[in-house]
């Protein structure tokens, strides 16, 4: 069994890289800052990514332009459990949620990889958008940041993937983003405001993305 299990480890790894070659080379990212003066996706300390969620090929695209930061991706537990998928995702820095059901389990997990100086990429729609529009935000990236005091970074990718011959996948990421004091705290009628405030910044994002040539 612990043979099975380093090479299943090591199978992993080497698709992981194979991967990460696959995304320069068919997406070739496009990759923006919010702040002109930031020229790297590599930050400092510990964050929190979150963006809208166009497409299932989002995780590994993220994964790829967020794997400076030693991020750990939230992932749909249904989709984890899948034989042909889990072995390969156990294997690399995932981290599943159970979307149907009141899930906090994967909570101790994100806060167990930030204790050790990691990130975390969280999709607050907890599912991929079938129009483009970006639906409502869920709480539980709210919940993780006061939790543990982590930075939230706002981004937004560009859609659809259209892979080798379609245009540059586009990326902006903007900067750590303070929440707001009044009202803080792990209440409803904050929750919900927070999760709106960072929706409409993810939004404004998204509209910079489609009006760049």
């Amino acid at each position: 069994m612990k043979i099975v299990k380093f090479f299943q480890w090591l199978a992993a790894k080497i698709g992981r890289r194979l991967m990460d070659v696959f995304i320069y080379v068919a997406y070739r990212p496009k990759v923006r800052f919010i702040n002109p003066d930031r020229h790297s996706r590599k930050f400092n300390g510990t964050m929190i990514f979150v963006g809208n969620h166009t497409s299932h090929m989002d995780g590994l695209y993220t994964s790829v332009i967020f794997g400076r930061n030693k991020s750990h991706i939230i992932v749909a537990k249904d989709w984890y459990e899948k034989p042909k998928f889990k072995w390969f995702l156990e294997n690399n820095r995932t981290i599943p949620m159970d979307r149907y059901k009141a899930d906090t389990e994967w909570l101790r997990y994100a806060k167990a990889a930030i204790a050790r100086k990691e990130s975390v990429i969280i999709y607050p729609e907890g599912k991929v958008s079938k129009d483009g529009e970006i639906d409502e935000f869920k709480a539980g990236f709210l919940m993780l940041a006061l939790m543990t005091g982590t930075p939230i970074v706002p981004y937004a990718v560009s859609g659809p993937y259209k892979p080798v011959f379609g245009p540059r996948q586009k990326i902006i990421i903007g900067e750590p983003t303070p929440l707001t004091e009044e009202g803080k705290g792990l209440n409803a009628a904050y929750m919900m405001s927070e999760s709106e405030r960072f929706r409409q910044i993810v939004s404004e994002y998204k509209k910079k993305l489609e009006g760049d040539k």
